[in-house]
């Protein structure tokens, strides 16, 4: 089959959007606490810290509360009406008004990766996971060496973890194969109007192809088609790691404070302010705590996180 309908399949089919509790229930065998208060599903981000599971769901300021008795800190976007109470906000990577992404906002960089990534890669839209059984391990743990983003999985772990996230056939995934083998893919999946970019995973030896930026796109597309969604959300702002901002940039995304209500006591918010800036600011959104984030080691442009 050829790149072109390749490409046509992955950007034409629907979207199927995940519910809450189903995306509360995945996070709960990953692992995390989750607990509901109100009907908002609130998952712990880290260790005793919570958010919703839907980051950008918009909640009244009244319906921010302690979601589990044991936990030291939350936090939660904001409702439009109540977000003049705001005292925190969600430094998120945001591409807003997705039904009218056009490639041209694309920056110099990412549309030479474009014309690279279609003269060389073919990209699928997976209905289901069997691909990545077949062949994605091998993608994984090598940016897994490369990056160091994830913790390692054995290979069964690996296939158990991809079963799991796929069980009900809601996540958008996109492949991209060179020469018919599977070099790179996108999972992502959709929530109430928002498609969260969750991971990319992309083999060393295929970077030279643009698959980062190729896979995004395609991502894009095939928002943009769905017509029910509205943003795409490609995690929390990382200033630590200039040029993955930059990358992402490139795309089209722009860091976007969003109002939130953060509950962090005191004690702890001083040590996360002095010890942990970065951990500190995409906790808080706090500008402030940008001087003190020192920048690290170049990070891979063609393989980060959604997340």
């Amino acid at each position: 089959m050829a790149a072109a309908s390749l490409r046509a399949d992955a950007s034409n089919s629907p979207v199927v959007a995940m519910t809450e509790a189903a995306l509360a229930a995945l996070h709960a065998r990953e692992g995390h606490a989750v607990v509901v208060r109100q009907g908002c599903h609130w998952r712990s981000a880290y260790p005793g810290f919570y958010q919703p599971v839907h980051l950008l769901a918009r909640i009244r300021a009244a319906e921010v509360r302690q979601p589990a008795r044991l936990c030291w800190g939350f936090r939660a976007a904001l409702s439009e009406e109540d977000a003049q109470l705001a005292n925190a906000s969600l430094p998120v990577h945001l591409l807003s008004d997705v039904q009218r992404f056009d490639e041209g906002l694309l920056d110099r960089n990412r549309r030479s990766d474009l014309r690279r990534f279609r003269r060389q890669v073919d990209v699928r839209r997976l209905e289901t996971p069997t691909l990545l059984l077949q062949q994605g391990y091998a993608v994984f743990r090598s940016a897994e060496r490369r990056l160091g983003y994830w913790k390692p999985l054995t290979d069964l772990e690996y296939r158990d973890r991809v079963k799991r996230r796929n069980e009900h056939g809601r996540r958008l995934l996109i492949a991209a194969l060179v020469k018919g083998t599977l070099c790179g893919y996108l999972d992502s999946y959709a929530i109430d109007g928002v498609l969260y970019t969750d991971e990319i995973f992309i083999a060393t030896d295929a970077l030279r192809t643009g698959i980062g930026t190729g896979l995004y796109v395609e991502a894009f597309l095939a928002a943009a088609r769905d017509g029910t969604i509205r943003a795409v959300c490609n995690g929390l702002h990382r200033p630590e790691h200039p040029n993955l901002g930059r990358f992402k940039e490139g795309l089209g995304f722009r860091v976007v404070h969003v109002p939130a209500r953060a509950v962090i006591p005191a004690p702890i918010r001083a040590y996360l302010r002095a010890r942990r800036p970065a951990t500190y600011y995409r906790l808080t959104g706090d500008e402030r705590a940008l001087a003190a984030i020192p920048s690290r080691s170049p990070v891979d442009l063609g393989a980060g996180s959604g997340g």
